[in-house]
C-alpha cells in the first residue's frame, strides 16, 4: 500500500491560499454556507506557472511523491520533468533538494523559479563567495523551497549535517540515467548517492531522466536504493519534431541554405571533430549567419560566453560537438543539425530532444554518408582499448545508428522501436521518408540481384565487397578472390558501387539481410532474404540520388498567429530579459507570445487567460505587454474580404482576426459544428475514460467509507481525486473551445451524465466540527 501522509496537503504559511480559476469540493460546516475546497495543487499550478491542466504524467507523480512515495519518471525531454518535483515543494512546504549534474540547468531553473516567485537558489562552484554565504544563510533560517545542488556538494558530511537541520521533504535526482551508463565515469559522485536515502529514509525520493531503457531503469532504483518506487514511462514520440536524412554532399551549401530560409531561428550544429565547428561557426558568420563555435577545449570562460549568448538570443547558431547542450533549459530550440553522424541511437535521441521543447514545430536534420560509418568504427576501437568488453556492443549500437539513416521505413517509426515503443501512426507526416513517397522506387529486383550475389559467395564478406562485385568493380580484392568469374560481378552495372552499398545497408535496416557485430562485420541472409527470391515480399527502397534538407516553415498543425506583433513582442521581451539579466524565455516562452498573437488580449484580464500567464508574471509584466498589444490592433477584413491593418497594411500572416465579441454558439450552423465534432472524436474518448475513472474512483470511496477506522487523508485525497474528475468534463470543453464548440460540449457533458449516471458525477463531502470527514453518497 502506498504510504499516504499525515493529513491533507496544505499550502504552507509563506504561500497562503490564492484565488484559483478551479474549486473542486464543497465544505458544509454545520452552521455556516457551504463553501468549496480548492485543490492545492490546481492553485499552485495556476499561480505560478499560469496553467489549468497537467502534462501526461505529471499529476499521477505529484500525488505519488505527496504520499511520501518514491517515483522514477521516464519522460521525454519537454514532458514537464521539472514541475514534477517543483509543484510539491510549493504545495508541501519544507526543502526539495534537486541533485544536478549540470551548472547551467540549474541556474536557468532558479532564474525561472524566482521570476515566478519562488525562492529557490543553487550551490555550485561558480558561485561567488558572498552569494554562496547568503545561499547558506537562506539555507539555515529556512527561506527556501528548492534548492539545486551538484552531486559532488550533496554527498560531503558537512552539507548533508546541514541539511538534516532544513527540513528536507523531498529529493529529487535528476539526469539519472547517469547513474547507470556513461554518467559514473564522468561524474562519480553519482554512485555515492544512495547516501540520501541512509541520511534521509522517511523523505521520497524522485529520479528522473529522459532517456532509460529496461535494464537503465532497474539498475538507478537499485543504485539509489528507491523503496518500491512508482515507475512512470511516457512516451518517446515528440510530435512536433521532424526527422530528415540528408546525403552529405554538398552539407555546407544545404546548411547555409536551410539558415537562410529560416532567418532569425534558434538552433545548435553537432559535430564529431572540434576542429570543423570552428571553421564552420567562421564560414557561416562570413555568410551572414550569427554563429559562434563551443567544445571541450575552448577556455571556460568563452565556453560560458557562448552559451549565455545563446540562451538570450545574441546569437542564432551555436556550432558543437556533443560537449554543448546537456543542461541547456533553452525551449526555443528551431532546429538541431548534425553535420556527423553520431554513434548511437541514444545519443541521437539526447540532442535532437534538445529541440522544440516549448512543443513548436522544429527539425532535426542529420546529414549522412556511408563513411561516417566507418570514421565512428574506428574512434570506438580507439575508445575501447582500455574496455575492450564493450566494443561489441558499442558496435551494434553505431550499426543501429546507421540502419536509421538507411531505412526505408518511418524514421519515427523506427526510433520509437529502437525505445521499445509501438507506434502505430505511419505515416507520421513528420519525418522525410512519409512527407515523400515519390523519392522511393519499387526495389524488389535490386533486392533479388543482392540476395541471389550473397547467396552464390563462397562465405562471408561486407557491404563493400558485395557491392563491388554487383557493379563490376576491379578492385584488388574482387580479383585477388577470383569473384569476378561469379555469376553476379557485374550483374548491377547500371548503378555505382556506393549505391549498391546503399541499397545493401537499406535491406539491413528492413530486415531483410543480417549484419554481424565484430570488427569486421559482414552481411548474411535469413528467412526474409529467402521470402525475396519467392517473389513473396514487396522492397521499397530510396532512390539513388543524395536527398536535401528543405525547410519545414510553421508545418500544417501550426495555428496562424500574427507575426508582425509576435516579432513586435519578442523584442519586448528581449528588453525585460535584459534588465532582469535572465534569458528571454524566462520572461514568456515563445508558444505564449504566440498566443497572446492569437487572441489580442486588450485587458490585465484577458491576459490572465493566456495560457503560460501565472500571478506573479501576470503582476510583473502584464501591463507592458498589453500596452505593446494595443499599439497592434487585430486586422479587420476590407469589402472586398482581405484582412487588413488599420492604415491599410496587410494582416501579416494571420488570415482573420479573432471575433471581438464571442460568437452565439446557437447561430452557428449545425453542419459547420458536426465538421468540427469530427475533429472532437478523439478528445471525447479522452473524456469518457475519464468519466469511467471517477465512475471507479466513486464505487472505491463508498466501500472504503463503509469500512471502519477510515483514514482522513485517505478520504480527502479521493474525494479531491473525483472532484477533479467530474470538474474535466464540465470544464476542458469551455477552456479549449470557448466559442464554436459550446453547443456540442453541452450535449456532450448530457450524453456522459446519462451513459455513466448522476451519482457517479456528484458527492458531498461534509466537515464536521471534530474535522473527521465522512463521505457519503448524495442520494443517501
Amino acid at each position: 500500500m502506498v504510504e499516504s501522509t499525515g493529513r491533507p496537503a496544505q499550502f504552507p504559511q509563506r504561500f497562503p491560499a490564492i484565488a484559483c480559476r478551479r474549486t473542486f469540493t464543497r465544505v458544509i460546516t454545520p452552521g455556516r454556507e457551504p463553501t468549496l475546497l480548492m485543490d492545492p495543487l490546481y492553485a499552485a499550478l495556476e499561480h505560478y506557472y499560469g496553467y489549468t491542466s497537467f502534462l501526461p504524467f505529471q499529476e499521477e507523480i505529484v500525488r505519488d511523491i505527496l504520499r511520501k512515495r518514491d517515483v522514477l519518471a521516464v519522460l521525454a525531454t519537454g514532458g514537464g520533468k521539472s514541475l514534477c518535483y517543483q509543484l510539491p515543494a510549493l504545495v508541501t512546504g519544507g526543502l526539495t533538494v534537486v541533485v544536478s549534474p549540470l551548472i547551467s540547468l540549474m541556474k536557468d531553473q532558479v532564474d525561472t523559479l524566482v521570476t515566478q516567485g519562488v525562492p529557490a537558489a543553487t550551490l555550485n562552484s561558480t558561485l561567488p563567495y558572498d552569494a554562496m554565504v547568503k545561499t547558506l544563510a537562506d539555507l539555515e533560517a529556512g527561506r527556501l523551497r528548492l534548492l539545486y545542488v551538484s552531486p559532488e556538494r550533496v554527498v560531503q558530511p558537512r552539507f548533508l549535517a546541514a541539511l538534516r537541520e532544513s527540513g528536507v521533504t523531498l529529493v529529487a535526482v535528476d539526469e539519472a540515467h547517469c547513474i547507470s551508463e556513461w554518467g559514473h565515469q564522468f561524474r562519480p559522485e553519482y554512485r555515492q548517492l544512495s547516501v540520501l536515502k541512509e541520511q534521509f529514509p522517511e523523505v521520497p525520493m524522485i529520479a528522473l531522466t529522459a532517456t532509460a531503457i529496461p535494464e537503465v531503469r532497474q539498475d538507478i532504483i537499485r543504485q539509489l536504493s528507491l523503496a518500491d518506487p512508482a515507475v512512470y514511462v511516457g512516451s518517446s514520440n515528440r510530435e512536433n519534431l521532424r526527422y530528415t536524412v540528408a546525403g552529405k554532399k554538398d552539407a555546407y551549401p544545404q546548411l547555409i541554405d536551410y539558415l537562410r530560409s529560416n532567418p532569425n531561428r534558434s538552433g545548435i550544429v553537432y559535430f564529431s571533430s572540434k576542429k570543423r565547428t570552428e571553421e564552420i561557426a567562421e564560414r557561416l558568420r562570413n555568410d551572414g549567419v550569427r554563429a559562434l563555435p563551443y567544445h571541450a577545449d575552448l577556455p571556460d570562460n568563452y565556453r560560458h560566453r557562448v552559451q549565455e549568448q545563446f540562451i538570450r538570443d545574441e546569437i542564432d547558431v551555436v556550432c558543437a560537438t556533443n560537449a554543448f547542450g546537456m543542461g541547456i533549459d533553452k525551449p526555443d530550440v528551431r532546429f538541431v543539425i548534425h553535420y556527423d553522424m553520431p554513434k548511437s541511437l541514444e545519443a541521437y535521441a539526447q540532442e535532437t530532444g534538445r529541440a522544440g521543447r516549448d512543443g513548436e514545430a522544429s527539425d532535426c536534420i542529420l546529414f549522412y554518408s556511408p563513411g561516417d560509418r566507418r570514421k565512428n568504427q574506428v574512434m570506438l576501437e580507439r575508445d575501447s582499448l582500455d574496455r575492450p568488453d564493450l566494443y561489441p556492443v558499442a558496435v551494434q549500437k553505431l550499426n543501429d545508428m546507421a540502419a536509421f539513416c538507411e531505412t526505408t521505413r518511418c524514421r519515427r517509426e523506427y526510433l520509437l522501436r529502437y525505445f521499445g515503443e509501438t507506434f502505430t501512426g505511419v505515416p507520421c507526416g513528420g519525418c522525410d521518408i512519409c512527407l515523400q513517397p515519390d523519392e522511393f522506387i519499387d526495389g524488389r529486383e535490386i533486392a533479388e540481384k543482392i540476395v541471389r550475389c550473397i547467396s552464390g559467395l563462397p562465405g562471408p564478406f561486407g557491404i563493400t565487397h558485395i557491392a563491388d562485385i554487383l557493379a563490376g568493380s576491379k578492385s584488388s580484392r574482387v580479383l585477388a578472390r577470383g569473384h569476378q568469374d561469379l555469376p553476379s560481378y557485374n550483374s548491377g552495372s547500371e548503378y555505382s558501387s556506393n549505391q549498391w552499398s546503399s541499397f545493401i545497408r537499406q535491406l539491413i535496416a528492413t530486415g531483410y539481410l543480417d549484419q554481424s557485430s565484430g570488427k569486421y562485420p559482414v552481411v548474411t541472409l535469413n528467412v526474409r532474404s529467402r521470402a525475396v527470391l519467392s517473389g513473396g515480399e514487396s522492397v521499397r527502397l530510396a532512390r539513388p540520388e543524395d536527398s536535401r534538407a528543405r525547410d519545414r516553415g510553421n508545418g500544417p498543425d501550426e495555428r496562424p498567429f500574427d507575426a508582425e506583433l509576435f516579432e513586435e513582442l519578442r523584442s519586448v521581451r528581449k528588453r525585460l530579459a535584459d534588465d532582469l539579466s535572465v534569458p528571454p524565455y524566462v520572461v514568456f516562452h515563445d508558444r505564449t507570445l504566440k498566443e497572446m498573437a492569437r487572441r489580442y488580449p486588450q485587458t490585465l484580464e484577458e491576459f490572465a487567460a493566456i495560457p503560460g500567464v501565472g500571478s506573479a508574471k501576470l503582476e510583473r509584466f502584464g501591463e507592458i505587454f498589453v500596452a505593446a498589444i494595443g499599439n497592434c490592433r487585430p486586422p479587420v477584413p476590407d469589402a472586398g474580404g482581405a484582412a487588413a491593418r488599420p492604415g491599410g497594411e496587410p494582416g501579416g500572416s494571420l488570415p482573420s482576426a479573432q471575433p471581438v465579441a464571442p460568437a452565439d454558439p446557437d447561430k452557428i450552423p449545425d453542419d459547420l459544428l458536426l465538421e468540427e465534432a469530427y475533429a472532437l472524436q478523439g478528445y471525447i474518448r479522452e473524456l469518457r475514460e475519464e468519466l469511467r475513472r471517477a465512475e471507479d474512483l466513486h464505487k472505491a470511496l463508498l466501500a472504503r467509507a463503509r469500512e471502519t477506522g477510515i483514514r482522513e487523508n485517505e478520504a480527502y485525497a479521493l474525494a479531491t481525486e473525483i472532484s477533479r474528475r467530474r470538474h474535466i468534463v464540465t470544464e476542458r470543453f469551455y477552456e479549449r473551445y470557448p466559442e464554436v464548440f459550446v453547443k456540442i460540449a453541452k450535449v456532450t457533458i448530457s450524453a456522459a451524465e446519462q451513459a455513466v449516471g448522476k451519482e457517479a458525477l456528484e458527492e458531498c463531502v461534509e466537515y464536521e466540527e471534530s474535522e473527521k470527514v465522512s463521505v457519503r453518497n448524495k442520494a443517501a
